[in-house]
């Protein structure tokens, strides 16, 4: 595709119609049989799922949408006809979770935990209204740490079982969602961005106790005490 506007000021600066075609460059399509352009990259090429929200039903999502969520593009495509908004859900599934920041609130407070550490401009970043939301690579060798989303006044992280609207989404009251750097990668996390919402996964953990099949616990429980003497323990 090429812009049209571009191609009527080559044409009034006295191009042929062939030149002026040959001279514009492409357009970036926003939708690709219906289905969003960024949302159709990023199943295609990052396995991200998402699935559809109806304009009736923003705040009734449910574990069922979650499961159905999807990187195939007929699904998407047969959703698009619907012409829904779209969500994406975070995770390890699909590879991504989301830091959003609320408001002026939420940017002190980013700005006060990254100190001089700016990589978080780097990475694929969304608006809506006031809020802003930044897309990480889920980190490897990482967990969520439990119950935790809010990791700051107007900061707060989007992880496995949860969910975000995507662009070109409308939100609840009508609240358009825009991307802010088209095409950019989901990033990396910064260390501190991991270390306020995750924890090492082989991370010894002493409230968690064994679970009921562990090789691990097995081999602690066969342990006979009695063959140790006193210099041994």
């Amino acid at each position: 595709m090429k812009p049209a506007h571009l191609f009527v000021e080559a044409i009034s600066q006295g191009l042929s119609p062939n030149e002026a075609l040959r001279c514009l460059p492409n357009c970036e399509p926003l939708y690709i049989q219906r289905v969003p352009v960024d949302v159709h990259r990023a199943a295609l090429w990052k396995g991200w799922r998402f699935f559809p929200v109806s304009s009736s039903k923003h705040l009734a999502v449910t574990r069922a949408n979650l499961s159905r969520a999807t990187d195939n593009l007929h699904q998407l495509r047969y959703w698009a006809r619907q012409s829904p908004n779209w969500a994406l859900v975070a995770g390890p599934d699909s590879g991504v979770f989301v830091l959003e920041v609320d408001g002026e609130a939420g940017l002190d407070t980013l700005l006060d935990f990254c100190g001089d550490d700016w990589s978080w401009l780097d990475t694929l970043r969304s608006m809506a209204g006031e809020k802003r939301y930044l897309y990480f690579a889920w980190p490897e060798g990482w967990s969520r740490i439990s119950n935790i989303r809010q990791i700051g006044e107007g900061l707060s992280v989007r992880g496995e079982g949860e969910w975000v609207f995507v662009p070109p989404s409308r939100g609840p009251h009508g609240v358009q969602y825009d991307s802010l750097n088209p095409g950019a990668e989901a990033v990396s996390a910064p260390r501190w961005l991991l270390e306020c919402a995750f924890k090492l996964a082989d991370k010894f953990d002493p409230s968690r106790p064994f679970p009921r099949s562990s090789v691990v616990r097995d081999a602690w429980c066969s342990v006979d005490l009695a063959e140790f003497t006193h210099d041994q323990v």
